[in-house]
């Protein structure tokens, strides 16, 4: 057979990738996961999770699955079981209905940023990214053909804050997200206000969180701007206001359900 067509050939999976996939970077937290493996008296910090072995309870619940036989492909938004009690924790936590139809569960975080990702951008649309930032992010708009925005943030005696002008000039027809990243505290909600009839000062920007009276006592300890008191609202919610030290009045609330009311 004298057909170059059927002749062996030497392929290159790298070359068969797409481009945006070959001009991925390399993984940063990889790296410094593999510098540091093998180095004694080291305390890992460069991946998100605990130093402690997995309780046993946990691993003890695993052996009975596989026992009885549960290796078989799963319900694809999740076991319904375990979709209703997320609904049921989450309406105790935020004092509101939740239904399992709301949650789904996926394989790991960076599955679910990677599936949200994919579903709202793709070639030639941006993604805007508050830095310094989790570079994970960032790889996932790369990955999908979308270009990551950086937005950077200020630094102060406070902390990083982001400038909602600068924020607000970054977006473009071509947006289709934004990327906020809360690494002390993963319950955060993010949402910029326009309007508010219960009071007269008139918040920028909204957070909600886990326990506000928590956030309100450290606010208070740290000397921040308080221009609103911790207040219960009669549509259901606990907050308060606070400028940060641009001046941005910030609404820092949770769902009274999650907190104190006293």
């Amino acid at each position: 057979m004298n057909n170059p067509a059927l002749k062996p050939q030497s392929i290159s999976l790298t070359e068969a990738l797409r481009e945006a996939a070959q001009s991925a970077p390399e993984s940063g937290i990889v790296e410094a996961m593999n510098y540091g493996r093998q180095r004694e008296g080291l305390i890992p910090l460069w991946a998100g999770e605990g130093d402690l072995p997995t309780p046993a309870f946990i691993c003890e619940a695993a052996t009975r699955s596989l026992a009885a036989g549960e290796t078989f492909y799963t319900w694809q938004r999740g076991i319904p079981s375990l979709r209703e009690a997320l609904a049921r924790y989450h309406t105790a936590l935020y004092g509101r209905t939740f239904v399992p139809e709301e949650f789904y569960v996926t394989g790991s975080g960076m599955q679910a940023i990677q599936i949200v990702i994919g579903m709202v951008a793709g070639a030639g649309d941006e993604v805007l990214i508050p830095t310094p930032t989790w570079p994970n992010a960032a790889a996932a708009a790369g990955i999908v053909g979308a270009r990551a925005v950086e937005v950077p943030m200020s630094f102060g005696n406070n902390g990083w804050s982001l400038e909602l002008d600068r924020l607000g000039a970054a977006v473009t027809p071509k947006t289709r997200a934004l990327f906020v990243v809360s690494p002390s505290n993963p319950t955060a909600q993010v949402s910029l206000m326009r309007d508010d009839d219960s009071s007269t000062i008139l918040p920028q920007i909204s957070i909600e969180v886990a326990d506000v009276d928590d956030v309100h006592s450290r606010a208070v300890s740290h000397g921040f701007n308080i221009v609103y008191p911790l207040t219960n609202e009669p549509w259901g919610v606990r907050r308060f206001f606070v400028t940060d030290p641009n001046g941005t009045i910030i609404n820092v609330l949770c769902h009274i359900g999650g907190a104190r009311s006293d």
